[in-house]
């Protein structure tokens, strides 16, 4: 259940994308579990109402990412009609099935269930780039709650939703129902919001709603009054300096779950003198778990050394898992460039500026570079963090930070690269060479 939107232009784009594709209506259909006359219907105009589930998983089927999924999201938004009694509003939904596993983020799981209950925060936004968790983390907290606290859970899924949140307005008889406004605890989550968001009616549901919580997921803070801010970051990577370590590499968040990954396609891989390539792969990917899930997925097919290898030839190679694997998470190059479009100039150039320190760095050794106060490189690289473009990286027991690889190759105009300085084991270099050509 989610929001109904309305559109003249979805049908058009819609049959030129799945043309381009090369796909029939009967495949599109089977592929996104819809009839071929659903198909047909939003094709030719006749359906002029589709769901925002709707297209989600049309756009999931087409493989759409970056810009295309946007604008293809964008048809379905256009004419979203405006508030009166016939307008369409939010349904509330259970949260999202998990799937796979959930590793390395006990910490932020407490500090969110406690933000909400010991600390009664009655606004929270969980920011982060794509791909690293944000829904995942929330809605484990939306289950802790509702299970172990007896919360109500209101889950609205975000895409389709007006600037100023109009819809909202009709969720007030659910939210002052529920117990939320004789001051009974109710958590209402909006789901991926894609935009910054203008207040005044989620703070008339806080005001109305004593018991009422709200959070929100989004790859940027949305700045409303009285938000607090939760950044997700992504999981940490381990230091060079443990590779010849496979068991304390494999203890690290970021192994841990490429490894609960690859387990699932290979129960018995792999072999220990592997684990420092899958250690690789996840400095490669940032520790960005959807990145890692997608490149895991195929696992199935290659070696983590093969793995690291393609990789370095083409770094948005496994972007995507393969079809069978279920719908793709954009975690990589697109999922970048829509945070650098939101950043302020002045924000975005220092951003650049750090990109020419190699490697992790210190706010001491930011500052001379970018020519500001150490107050200054601390501001800067706080904005930074909380637009999930840089990562610590506690590599010596200092306070350390990088910038992400693929935000290093999204500002010079290039494909990403391997971390500077390393590649896989040259004793594997050949025999991976051979299998990606093989595949390619």
């Amino acid at each position: 259940m989610t929001t109904v939107i309305e559109t003249d232009q979805f049908g058009g784009l819609l049959r030129d994308h799945r043309r381009r594709s090369g796909m029939t209506q009967q495949q599109m259909a089977d592929l996104a579990t819809l009839s071929v006359r659903a198909i047909r219907d939003l094709e030719s105009g006749r359906a002029r109402r589709p769901r925002q589930e709707t297209v989600r998983l049309l756009a999931d089927v087409l493989r759409l990412t970056g810009a295309s999924r946007d604008a293809f999201h964008d048809a379905g938004r256009s004419h979203l009609s405006s508030e009166g009694p016939g307008a369409a509003g939010p349904e509330t939904c259970s949260p999202p099935v998990l799937h796979g596993t959930t590793v390395g983020r006990e910490h932020e799981l407490q500090s969110l269930v406690e933000l909400l209950t010991v600390d009664r925060q009655r606004l929270v936004s969980a920011v982060g780039l794509g791909g690293v968790g944000k829904t995942r983390l929330v809605s484990e907290a939306a289950g802790a709650l509702r299970d172990g606290h007896g919360w109500e859970v209101l889950w609205v899924p975000a895409a389709g939703l007006s600037p100023d949140l109009r819809e909202l307005r009709r969720l007030e008889p659910a939210v002052t129902g529920a117990g939320g406004g004789r001051g009974q605890d109710v958590l209402l989550v909006l789901d991926g919001l894609g935009q910054r968001a203008e207040g005044p009616l989620v703070h008339h549901l806080l005001a109305r709603a004593p018991g009422l919580r709200v959070v929100l997921t989004s790859p940027t803070p949305s700045c409303l009054t009285g938000e607090q801010v939760m950044p997700i970051a992504p999981l940490a990577v381990p230091g060079h300096r443990l590779d010849h370590d496979a068991a304390a590499l494999a203890e690290f968040p970021a192994v841990r779950l490429f490894l609960s990954h690859l387990r699932r396609l290979r129960p018995y891989a792999p072999r220990p003198a592997a684990t420092p390539a899958v250690a690789e792969l996840c400095r490669a990917l940032d520790g960005v778990p959807g990145a890692l899930e997608s490149t895991a997925a195929w696992g199935l097919v290659h070696a983590p050394e093969e793995l690291l290898h393609c990789l370095a030839r083409d770094p948005e190679r496994f972007s995507a898992p393969p079809a069978s694997w279920g719908p793709a998470c954009d975690s990589g190059s697109g999922a970048v460039r829509r945070s650098l479009a939101v950043l302020q100039p002045p924000l975005r150039e220092r951003l650049s500026t750090l990109t020419a320190l190699p490697g992790s760095w210190t706010l001491e050794e930011a500052a001379p570079l970018a020519g500001t106060s150490l107050a200054d490189a601390a501001a800067t690289v706080y904005g930074l963090l909380i637009h999930g473009l840089v990562r610590t990286a506690d590599e010596d027991g200092r306070d350390r930070f990088r910038v992400l690889h693929r935000v290093r190759s999204a500002l010079a105009d290039r494909p990403a690269a391997l971390p500077e300085g390393h590649g896989i084991p040259a004793e594997y270099a050949a025999a991976a060479e051979s299998v990606c050509v093989a595949v390619a």
